[in-house]
C-alpha cells in the first residue's frame, strides 16, 4: 500500500510537471510557440487553435492565485485552515483528517505514525471476507469506541466526526495490539459462527464497533449471549441500534455483561407482516436480516444435497443479486392473478448456486422439483427454511391457485419458529398489522 501511494504521488507529480513545463512554454515563449502554429498551415489569424493559444496566454499574464505562508503551524491547525476556506469544493473525509493529525514523523525520540498504513498492513496482514472489504471509516470508529471505554478523559464520546476528530497518535497505539484482536474476533464471529459471507449481510453496521469493543480484552467471551444478541437485534421490529444513542447503549450494556453483570433483553417484538412485504434492498436492514438468517443455516443445493452452496452464491450482494426465486416471477405472471403477496417478497427467496437457478429457470415449482429426488427434500428445505406444502404439492403434482399466498403464509411460521429457537426464554411477541396499512 506505501508503495502504492509513493507511485501515486510521483504519477501525479509528473501530470502537475508536465502542466507546468507547458504552461511556461506559452507563458515565456508566445512568438515561438504562435510561429510553428503558423508553420503547421494554421495561418489565419482567427483560426481557433490560435485563438486558444491567445486564450492561453492571456489567463497566464492575468490570473491571480492568492498566496499565504504560514510557518511553523501544526498538521491540526492545516486541517482546521483547509476546513475552512473549502466549504464550496471538496470537503476532507474524516478517515484522511484523523491520518493527518496523527501523522508522526520518526526520529530519535519517537516511533513515526501513520494510521492508513497501519489499517493497511492489517488487511496485508490477514484475509477474509470481512477484512478485505471493510471501509477505512468503520475501523476509525471501532477505534473510538475501544479508546472511548479503555483510556480515561480521552475525549472521545462518540463516533462522529466531532469526537473522531479528537483521537490521537497516542491513543489509538496504546489499544492497537490488542483493538486487532478483537477485530479479528468480530469477523471470526460473523464468518465463522454465524456463517456470515461479507460485510453486505450485517444489518447495521454498529455490530462491527459494539462487539469488538465487548471482544476487547475478554478472555472468555459468551458467543450464546452475542448470538441471542445479534438475531434479537437484527429482527425487532422496532430499529434499535439505527443511531449512535442506541450504539452507546449497547456498547455500555456489552461492557456490564463483559464483567460478569446479569443483563436482561427487554421484550423481544416482531411483526409477521413485515416478513410479508420484505424485499430485497442492499441497505435495507430487514433485507439483510432475512438473508443472514438464511446464510446462517449453511443451506445446501437442492440438486446435489452434499453441496454447500455458501460457496457459490453471490454473497457481494449489489443492487441486483443473484437470488433465486422459489415461485419464478414469469411463472406467477402467467399461472394465476389471484395473489395477494409481493412475489418478489424475501419469502420467496432461497439461495442456491447460478447453475442450479438456471436449470429451473421459469418453470412451474412443481415440475423442477420432479426432476430431484422428493425423499431426501426435506431435510434440504429445512435449512432453506421452506415449509413441506412445497413438496406435498409436487408429489401430487398439483398447484393450488393460491400456493403463493399459502407458501409465504408458512414460510413466515418457519422464520418465526428458527428466530424462538435462536432467542431462547425471552419474551417473544408475534404482531401482525396486515389489514391495518388502507
Amino acid at each position: 500500500s506505501t508503495k502504492t501511494n509513493f507511485i501515486q504521488v510521483k504519477l501525479l507529480q509528473f501530470e502537475i510537471s508536465s502542466i507546468y513545463y507547458c504552461n511556461l512554454v506559452v507563458k515565456e515563449n508566445f512568438n515561438e510557440v504562435e510561429k510553428s502554429i503558423h508553420e503547421e498551415g494554421y495561418v489565419e489569424y482567427g483560426h481557433e487553435y490560435r485563438i486558444n493559444l491567445r486564450n492561453i496566454k492571456n489567463v497566464l499574464d492575468n490570473y491571480r492565485i492568492p498566496f499565504i505562508e504560514l510557518k511553523e503551524i501544526k498538521v491540526s491547525e492545516v486541517c482546521e485552515i483547509f476546513e475552512r476556506i473549502n466549504q464550496e469544493g471538496q470537503a476532507l473525509d474524516i478517515f484522511d483528517i484523523v491520518v493527518a493529525k496523527t501523522f508522526r514523523i520518526k526520529n530519535e525520540d519517537k516511533e513515526g505514525f501513520y494510521l492508513r498504513e497501519l489499517i493497511d498492513d492489517f488487511r496485508d496482514e490477514y484475509d477474509g471476507f470481512f477484512i478485505e472489504n471493510i471501509d477505512n471509516l468503520t475501523y476509525l470508529q471501532i477505534l473510538a469506541i475501544i479508546i472511548r471505554q479503555n483510556i480515561e478523559n480521552s475525549r472521545v464520546y462518540n463516533i462522529t466526526s466531532r469526537y473522531l476528530n479528537e483521537i490521537e497518535a497516542t491513543q489509538i497505539e496504546r489499544v492497537w495490539e490488542d483493538a486487532k484482536k478483537s477485530i479479528l474476533k468480530t469477523f471470526d464471529f460473523f464468518e465463522n459462527h454465524l456463517h456470515l459471507k461479507g460485510p453486505r449481510l450485517v444489518p447495521f453496521r454498529y455490530f462491527y464497533m459494539s462487539i469488538a469493543s465487548y471482544f476487547y480484552k475478554n478472555s472468555e467471551p459468551n458467543y450464546k449471549l452475542l448470538n441471542k444478541y445479534f438475531w434479537f437485534y437484527s429482527f425487532h421490529t422496532d430499529e434499535k441500534l439505527r443511531n449512535t444513542t442506541h450504539l452507546r447503549n449497547h456498547v455500555d450494556w456489552l461492557e456490564r455483561a463483559k464483567k460478569g453483570e446479569n443483563v436482561e433483553f427487554p421484550d423481544f417484538v416482531l411483526n409477521k407482516n413485515d416478513l410479508r412485504n420484505s424485499s430485497y434492498s442492499s441497505r435495507g436492514r430487514l433485507s439483510r436480516s432475512i438473508l443472514s438468517l438464511l446464510s446462517s443455516q449453511e443451506p445446501k443445493d437442492w440438486k446435489h444435497k452434499d453441496n454447500s452452496v455458501l460457496k457459490d452464491v453471490y454473497y457481494d450482494l449489489t443492487d441486483k443479486p443473484n437470488l433465486h426465486h422459489i415461485f419464478p416471477l414469469n411463472f406467477l405472471d402467467n399461472f394465476t392473478d389471484e395473489i395477494e403477496v409481493n412475489k418478489n417478497s424475501l419469502m420467496n427467496i432461497a439461495y442456491i448456486p447460478q447453475k442450479t437457478n438456471l436449470e429451473i429457470s421459469d418453470k412451474n415449482p412443481v415440475n423442477y422439483l420432479k426432476e430431484y429426488n422428493l425423499e431426501e427434500m426435506d431435510e434440504v428445505f429445512e435449512d432453506h427454511l421452506v415449509p413441506n406444502e412445497l413438496i406435498s404439492w409436487a408429489k401430487k403434482d398439483y398447484l393450488p391457485e393460491d400456493a403463493l399466498d399459502t407458501f409465504i403464509e408458512k414460510r413466515i411460521d418457519c422464520f418465526i419458529h428458527l428466530l424462538e429457537n435462536k432467542l431462547g426464554e425471552l419474551n417473544f411477541n408475534v404482531i401482525d398489522s396486515k389489514g391495518e396499512e388502507n
